[in-house]
């Protein structure tokens, strides 16, 4: 088994693990970095791109997920986190869900595309907030859904809510296109050293 797209593939699953990163961050302290979220909102915009890079903005935009994964696939595994882990499976699930309903990704494109052409739709928590309402219409319409730990305390402020819900709908996005980038669990498990020797290369360039 040969695999020539690791690079791209490190980036897809650093974009999921910066989405679970952001989820467990505002569910559990109310930590909030909207450079955190920002590649992951152009993410979900960027549905025609076929550059990876850009379609987090930079690599340099996915230095929190890099780190992240990094320390959940290879790091200590006293240190990984089991809700990360579920997180993970749980946007696998519905990723497959998705991709098995046309019509969910049709609507889903028809959306987005009014989004982008709506000018009222300028900062940041704009666009979170309108991507949690098309998260709501489509994806959280599959079962099982998505149950998010942390403090009622956060989980009830209605824009950590949006917030959440544009990280797990990045989430999917990632997990679709590292299956189409020729991801898969199998080959993550075959290949953990030289995804390990990716990340570590992406790291040191933002050092540089």
């Amino acid at each position: 088994m040969i695999n020539n797209n690791i690079p791209e593939q490190t980036l897809a699953l650093a974009g999921l693990y910066q989405s679970c990163d952001v989820v467990s961050k505002i569910a559990w302290n109310g930590n909030y970095n909207e450079k955190e979220l920002l590649p992951l909102i152009n993410s979900i915009q960027a549905i025609e791109s076929n550059n990876v890079e850009q379609i987090y903005l930079s690599t340099q935009s996915l230095k929190t997920g890099l780190l992240y994964l990094r320390k959940q696939i290879i790091g200590d595994i006293f240190n990984r986190s089991s809700e990360t882990r579920r997180y993970v499976k749980s946007l696998q699930i519905l990723s497959e869900k998705v991709l098995d309903s046309h019509e969910t990704i049709s609507t889903i494109q028809i959306l987005i595309k009014e989004m982008q052409d709506d000018s009222n739709i300028v900062t940041t928590d704009d666009k979170a907030k309108r991507l949690s309402d098309i998260y709501q219409e489509t994806l959280s319409l599959f079962e099982p859904r998505i149950v998010i730990n942390g403090e009622n305390t956060y989980l009830t402020v209605p824009i950590q809510a949006s917030r959440i819900r544009t990280a797990l709908f990045a989430g999917v996005r990632s997990t679709i296109l590292w299956r189409q980038l020729g991801g898969s669990k199998l080959k993550l498990l075959l290949f953990k050293s030289s995804y390990s020797k990716q990340i570590d290369q992406y790291i040191d360039l933002m050092k540089n």
